[in-house]
């Protein structure tokens, strides 16, 4: 049945089906051919999933990212990089990135990054002299940085999956997140200088232009401030912070920068419902698919499997990196997590990997993915906007990647730098 269940899956991706309707019919043609599990069994691990409480931050962050993009705060926070670090030589390159972090920490979405910070920087690098591809995988590997740093929404789902709490899981990503971000300016920084990229692209540093941008934007850095200290002051839940960040947002948006009009809401919330019932969907029907893993022992399976490779924690954290990194490739995170972490949990909490570790690590795995084809997203969101090749983007993006994986093995190897700021909040 197990085999079944994956050869059916692995088809209908191949025929091109989307990854939840994929998913579904899978599980669905176990049911009826083993005949053994009743049908209402989907319906009610759907229902069971998407009615976690904590799931709510999803729609909220994802109505605050749709704020974001329609209120004009990217070019703000870009404008405000660029006096920050526009005068260093590649600058545009470090602007980018840094921008990335920064919208981040505000919609926790990778693809809805990359889109808004490609539209405005991909034309304006191109025309600096950067190639279309170095370009691209820059955009695409700065926007991937929202799905770790937090908010986060796919820390969201994974905090549901680890059963762990939903602010702790999200601080979690914060010290990794920017140690992958000032990884990849140092990276495309020695990029550019060793293959002549826009040499002589950089800004004249100004305090007086930093105070202005800054000044300008403090309402939109207030957004990601606000998340962190409020969780970490045990101010209000993430799930409450989800909504505060949306009010906030609107209220910015609407009443101080008057970029969103009321006419303009229909949209807004359209945007944010479309993106979340998708999202949604994709864990209700995953819940189901592994419900009929764990029925047939399939966790089980694989634990024994990988301990009758090896004992040593690397050598299993290894393995466990390369399934998902290769997952990661053919799959969209979120289904990727909710059929394969619930696996792996018992596997990693044995040899010693503690769940925030656990989580973190599959997080960057995640991000991976978002940057490798044939499913990276991130790529192309980023092909969209520049009209370069995904491949060739994929090829420029490789240096970046290996920056995250390095980060992936450091939190391995110090969990503090994941456990750090969750233990702040918990102590």
């Amino acid at each position: 049945m197990i085999l079944l269940l994956f050869a059916v899956f692995l088809l209908l991706i191949i025929a091109g089906l989307p990854i939840a309707v994929a998913i579904g019919l899978s599980a669905f043609t176990v049911i009826f051919v083993s005949g053994d599990i009743q049908p209402m069994v989907m319906a009610q691990a759907f229902t069971r999933q998407v009615g976690s409480f904590s799931l709510v931050a999803i729609p909220f962050f994802m109505l605050a990212g749709s704020i974001m993009e329609k209120s004009g705060i990217t070019q703000k926070l870009v404008n405000f990089a660029d006096a920050v670090v526009g005068w260093i030589t590649g600058g545009m390159a470090y602007v980018a990135i840094f921008a990335g972090m920064l919208m981040g920490g505000i919609s926790g979405s990778g693809p809805a990054d990359t889109a808004a910070l490609g539209g405005i920087l991909i034309p304006s690098m191109v025309k600096a002299g950067y190639p279309k591809a170095y370009s691209s995988a820059v955009i695409a590997a700065s926007g991937s940085i929202g799905a770790i740093i937090p908010p986060s929404i796919t820390m969201v789902v994974l905090a549901g999956v680890l059963s762990q709490s939903v602010g702790s899981m999200l601080m979690a990503g914060l010290v990794p997140g920017v140690l992958i971000g000032l990884l990849l300016m140092i990276c495309s920084g020695v990029i550019c200088h060793t293959k002549k990229y826009a040499i002589n692209d950089k800004t004249q540093f100004s305090w007086a232009k930093l105070w202005k941008t800054f000044l300008d934007a403090i309402l939109a850095l207030l957004a990601p401030t606000i998340i962190v200290v409020g969780i970490m002051g045990g101010i209000f839940t993430a799930t409450e912070a989800s909504v505060v960040v949306s009010v906030y947002t609107l209220v910015v948006g609407m009443f101080i920068y008057r970029t969103v009009r009321v006419k303009d809401l229909k949209e807004i919330f359209s945007s944010a419902i479309i993106s979340s019932a998708t999202v949604l969907i994709i864990i209700g029907i995953c819940s189901g698919f592994s419900w009929i893993l764990t029925y047939y022992n399939f966790p089980n399976m694989v634990s024994q499997l990988l301990m009758s490779i090896s004992t040593n924690k690397l050598v299993i954290v290894l393995l466990v990196n390369i399934v998902f990194l290769i997952g990661g490739m053919f799959m969209e995170g979120l289904a990727l997590i909710l059929m394969f972490v619930p696996i792996f949990a018992p596997i990693m909490t044995a040899v010693g990997v503690s769940p925030m570790v656990f989580g973190t690590m599959i997080l960057i795995n995640v991000v991976i993915g978002t940057l490798t084809p044939p499913v990276g997203v991130c790529l192309f969101v980023s092909s969209s906007i520049s009209g370069e090749k995904v491949v060739r983007i994929g090829k420029a993006s490789i240096p970046f990647i290996l920056c995250m994986v390095a980060v992936m093995f450091l939190v391995v190897l110090f969990p503090e730098l994941a456990t750090f700021v969750p233990s702040m909040i918990e102590g």
